[in-house]
């Protein structure tokens, strides 16, 4: 070492892998006197507990996004980042009574993969969890949450039959316990374009709170994305150069954790709609492709591995994306002839018989419309269609002399 070395500072140290955040959780559980015994799996980034009685429910700690917290911490802060996240694993307790729970309810904005995941997460594992939630627009739905001193806990259909409260009763509270806590000012960025500042991780939570999103300076109706939970977009649908702006900062905004499905909605008067602006149309369509492939990925592996465990024999298909001379992006997946399968809802189906190596691309709607009788959609979230049979030759062949190629591909 050379005499100046010694007055260097020293690089920060590097941030700990997963499976190395795994083992340093694990061992901060025990310390904290979780009794539990954990697994680690590694290929899907979760934490699951061992050692139970047959048919009981086994806990599962998804590490994703708390390993990533972890890492964003940076050195000083991860020793604190980690008491709270053991803190937020050993004390989930929801008050048995609603008076006491009342003061502490806050709506939250999630995808409806959650709920899937949820339900897949269960599978052959004891009672099922099921979610009590409000649809908003297509994959986007609305849940109450129990605001914990450490975590944020969503609640389920059994928390509000135990209260004796209905979801709307407790809705309208948990709505009025989030506008009291809305009065910071939101930061306007270019192009007429406001970012909420609420640091709270109910950020996404404040599009329900409309008559807040009318008193921004906005250019027509509310035009919001919520890319992550902590991040709420706003402009208004007349402003052409705002409504660009909200979808290039949405798109960075994805790459965070606890991410959110990308679509622009447009407040009616009366309730959330898709916003679609033509100049648009391309760019998000891209992003919810994205977002498709990640959530199909995520359900497929868990659906393989509850066939598995069940012993059956069903191919999950995978959710694809192609894209075109032109630049343009589909979905497709496959049906292989003689195949159980299940399907993921993509923009188009290749149908093939591996015999003759024919394929026939069939449009969504065609698909949808020629195979209801032997497609069947699915309780999943997102939805697969259940295929066993494949069509009769004379309907083969009349696809594949439609559908021989698929658009834009040489």
């Amino acid at each position: 070492m050379g005499f100046l070395d010694r007055f260097r500072k020293s690089s920060p140290p590097q941030p700990p892998s997963q499976p190395e955040y795994a083992e340093w959780f694990m061992s901060a559980l025990r310390d904290a006197g979780d009794t539990r015994t954990w697994t680690y799996e590694q290929e899907r980034g979760r934490l699951v507990e061992t050692g139970l009685a047959a048919g009981a429910a086994s806990g599962i700690i998804n590490l994703v996004n708390m390993h990533q917290d972890y890492v964003n911490a940076g050195p000083e802060g991860r020793p604190d980042c980690m008491r709270r996240q053991v803190a937020g694993m050993m004390q989930q307790f929801v008050p048995p009574n609603f008076a006491d729970a009342k003061t502490k309810l806050r709506p939250v904005i999630r995808s409806t993969t959650e709920r899937g995941v949820i339900k897949l997460q269960g599978f052959g594992n004891g009672p099922k969890v099921e979610m009590a939630y409000r649809a908003l627009c297509e994959n986007i739905e609305i849940g109450i949450a129990y605001d914990g001193e450490f975590n944020v806990m969503r609640l389920s259909k059994a928390t509000f039959e135990q209260w004796g409260i209905t979801f709307d009763d407790a809705f309208d509270i948990a709505v009025d316990n989030l506008r009291a806590e809305s009065s910071k000012p939101w930061l306007a960025m270019q192009n007429g374009v406001f970012l909420s500042q609420f640091g709270d991780f109910y950020d996404a939570s404040r599009l329900l709170l409309t008559d807040l999103l009318y008193r921004q300076p906005i250019m027509g109706a509310p035009v919001v994305m919520a890319p992550n939970r902590t991040v709420l977009l706003l402009t208004g649908d007349r402003n052409d150069a705002g409504l660009q702006t909200l979808v290039d900062v949405a798109e960075q905004a994805l790459a965070q954790t606890r991410s959110l499905p990308p679509l622009m909605l447009r407040w009616s008067g009366a309730a959330w709609e898709r916003f679609v602006p033509e100049s648009l149309a391309e760019k998000l369509h891209r992003l919810r492709l994205r977002e498709l492939t990640v959530d199909y990925q995520d359900q497929q592996a868990t659906l393989n591995d509850a066939h598995k465990q069940k012993g059956h024999d069903v191919f999950v298909a995978e959710h694809t994306i192609l894209q075109r001379a032109d630049g343009e992006q589909r979905s497709i997946c496959v049906w292989s002839e003689g195949v159980h399968s299940l399907l993921p809802d993509t923009d188009f189906i290749a149908l093939y018989r591996p015999s003759t190596n024919q394929t026939a691309f069939v449009p969504r709607n065609e698909f949808r419309q020629q195979f209801a009788d032997i497609a069947n959609p699915t309780e999943h979230l997102p939805i697969r269609y259940e295929v066993k049979a494949f069509p009769d030759e004379e309907t083969f062949v009349g696809l594949t002399g439609r559908y021989g190629k698929l658009p834009g591909h040489s």
